[in-house]
């Protein structure tokens, strides 16, 4: 019996034991490797990825489309000038200058048309140019309306842009006739095959009239245009004004409405038959009433001059221009001696100006001119024509 209890109380803790004991775990069925895909799914897959990065290149296409009708273009103009010293020992300079340093920015729509451009030199900055235009529906941009400031429709000289002119600066008459070329108003610009029609009404003073910069100060307005052709290699034009301008004349008690007007014909030739390259000329007319000279305005009083240039390229990277202008400020008035000292000429005589310039281009954006002019002024008894040849260097870069 004893020997009976001692086994039960033996084998009683490892029945325990055994009950409390966690189960051993069971071995988990072995899994299979996943199929790779195949040829479909991974086109499948490929083409969306694709889809997906198309339709983030339209958005960022479609933001930034805007910009693509967005120019920016300039050019700076620095030279150095050196003018002989007169023989009476008034005037004569050397010195260096920034001319000009333009900025323009040009947005061209399907039926509008945006231009703004700046001219930032060391004397400030001024607007030049503020055009808003637009394009009449459906005559593919060929007609258009603009208001703001913008250049006077009249001639050759003044409408071309000066990054493009060969020489450092327009010729007397234009300059006399047209002051800095720009003014505020309305035009109408068309082409019709070979023809070419720009008229507007404008305040008729300009951008820098002298007293009243910026602003006009009559009520008077001008209508300016110009009627031309364009065949490639011969283009010209007939131009027009007319418009009155007020001020006080030499005998005026009060403010007088003096006739503001011109005429003027201008033609370009271009030719390519000398083996050295391409030979241009270029010619224009003007006469009129009225004409800033001096830094004021001389009311009235009839002028008129003509110039004439002959360009000729020497391969692709050279030319020589040689131009000629003259403008009579009294329009056929005699030579006069200046009342004040009888060894000058007068303020009313013509001025003649021979001009010389070489040209070297470095490439598209980058252009150097060494230019020599000798001005010729008409003299009469013991007056003496003043020494003002001017030579000038002038390097431009634009983009």
């Amino acid at each position: 019996m004893r020997n009976l209890i001692a086994a039960l109380l033996t084998l009683a803790p490892g029945a325990v034991l055994a009950q409390e004991a966690p189960p051993a775990p069971e071995t988990p069925p072995a899994q299979e490797a996943p199929a790779e895909p195949d040829v479909d799914e991974r086109v499948t897959t490929t083409e969306g990825k694709i889809a997906s990065i198309e339709e983030q290149l339209a958005e960022l296409m479609s933001a930034f489309s805007p910009l693509k009708k967005l120019k920016f273009s300039g050019y700076v103009q620095g030279r150095y000038q050196y003018e002989l010293t007169r023989e009476d020992g008034i005037g004569g300079f050397s010195r260096f200058a920034v001319r000009r340093g333009r900025l323009k920015a040009t947005y061209t729509g399907d039926i509008v048309q945006f231009v703004l451009q700046i001219d930032a030199v060391p004397t400030g900055v001024t607007l030049r140019d503020a055009e808003a235009t637009l394009f009449v529906p459906g005559t593919k941009q060929n007609m258009s309306v603009t208001l703001g400031q913008m250049k006077w429709p009249f001639g050759y000289e003044a409408v071309q842009s000066s990054s493009d002119r060969e020489f450092p600066e327009r010729t007397r008459v234009v300059r006399a006739f047209l002051p800095d070329e720009r003014d505020r108003g309305v035009r109408y610009s068309g082409k019709l095959g070979v023809f070419r029609l720009s008229a507007g009404l404008f305040d008729g003073n300009g951008i820098n009239y002298p007293g009243s910069v910026g602003v006009d100060n009559d009520k008077e307005k001008d209508v300016i245009g110009r009627a031309g052709f364009d065949l490639k290699w011969i283009s010209g034009g007939i131009s027009g004004w007319y418009g009155h301008t007020l001020g006080l004349g030499p005998t005026d008690a009060y403010r007088h409405a003096y006739e503001r007007s011109r005429i003027g014909a201008d033609l370009q030739l271009y030719l390519d038959f000398l083996p050295l390259g391409a030979t241009a000329l270029k010619g224009e007319y003007i006469r009129g009433k009225s004409y800033v000279s001096g830094g004021a305005e001389h009311f009235g009083r009839p002028a008129s001059g003509w110039y004439a240039l002959l360009v000729q390229n020497i391969g692709l990277s050279n030319a020589v221009a040689v131009r000629y202008d003259y403008f009579d400020p009294a329009n056929g008035t005699p030579a006069l001696t200046d009342p004040r000292d009888a060894t000058r000429p007068a303020s009313t005589n013509a001025i003649g100006t021979v001009g010389v310039t070489a040209i070297h281009y470095f490439g598209e954006h980058l252009k150097v001119s060494a230019t020599y002019e000798h001005p010729m002024t008409a003299t009469l008894a013991e007056a003496r024509d003043p020494r003002d040849d001017l030579f000038t260097l002038q390097m431009q870069a634009r983009f």
